[in-house]
């Protein structure tokens, strides 16, 4: 059964009170540097996604149980929206000491949290480019001020109404297109691309289209409807134009082919809620 962003949210709260109570009681801080799945992890308990990695074992761990079966030794792979490296660290441990995982992450708070758990890795640290970069479509685009990047499991007056996450600053960061990333540094193959962005796919993507047609990566991208609020034609925008590229796409998680056409898309995808989907070339 497919959960909505809240009811994960109430879930993790529920288990953020039992270990920190626990460890309340044992003298414990809520922060904690924690060995999960062969990688290292400097995490605040009292963050969801850190939560996750402490308590399950990795953030997502049913996508990241796929990438297993995705990505190769020798594999270039991007993390767009790369948060902490919840998904970057495991990636660098699937592509080997011959492949490549760029990260990508605005915000000042994840950033420098990626930074020192990556520095915490210092196997797999030589495998990642990490870049402090909001991709989008235009170079000269303006760079927002505060981006979604933190879910504290707390109640509190600044957070998102149905994501629950807190706006954090962008300063640091810079704007690029992939396009130009990948250009301006010589990259010749992509194999992968993992992206969650919070409702900014379709301009990331605008900027990536050469990029898509040239290299065809596999793309996990994670489709959520609400997040685009105001503007709901984004979504469909956002479907129309992978699948323009000759695109089709799975649900990550099991498999299954799902459909091309957005609004059919949308009834996979939990009301309040987001989806996994894995979108592959059929060229």
């Amino acid at each position: 059964m497919m959960l909505s962003t809240a009811a994960k949210v109430r879930i993790a709260r529920w288990l953020s009170t039992i270990v920190l109570g626990g460890r309340s009681l044992l003298g414990l801080s809520s922060r904690v540097t924690a060995h999960r799945r062969g990688i290292k992890w400097q995490l605040n308990l009292k963050e969801g996604i850190d939560l996750a990695i402490y308590v399950l074992g990795g953030f997502e761990v049913r996508t990241l149980k796929r990438y297993e079966a995705l990505i190769k030794e020798g594999d270039v792979v991007l993390d767009i929206g790369a948060n902490i490296g919840a998904h970057t660290l495991p990636l660098a441990s699937l592509v080997g000491s011959s492949g490549k995982v760029y990260s990508f992450e605005p915000t000042a708070y994840a950033y420098s949290k990626q930074l020192v758990n990556i520095g915490l890795n210092p196997g797999l640290a030589p495998r990642i480019a990490a870049n402090q970069i909001m991709l989008t479509d235009s170079d000269s685009s303006t760079l927002p001020e505060a981006i979604y990047s933190s879910w504290p499991l707390e109640s509190a007056e600044d957070l998102h109404i149905e994501h629950r996450g807190r706006l954090m600053g962008t300063e640091g960061a810079k704007v690029s297109t992939l396009d130009a990333f990948l250009e301006g540094n010589a990259v010749k193959r992509v194999d992968f691309i993992k992206i969650d962005v919070d409702g900014n796919e379709a301009s990331l993507l605008r900027g990536a289209k050469a990029s898509l047609v040239k290299f065809r990566p596999r793309i996990m991208i994670e489709l959520a409807p609400y997040v685009h609020g105001d503007n709901p034609y984004e979504f469909d925008e956002l479907v129309a134009g992978i699948t323009a590229l000759g695109y089709h796409f799975d649900d990550m998680a099991t498999g299954k082919r799902l459909p091309s056409d957005p609004s059919k898309l949308k009834a996979f995808i939990p009301p309040l809620g987001g989806l996994n989907v894995l979108a592959t070339s059929s060229y």
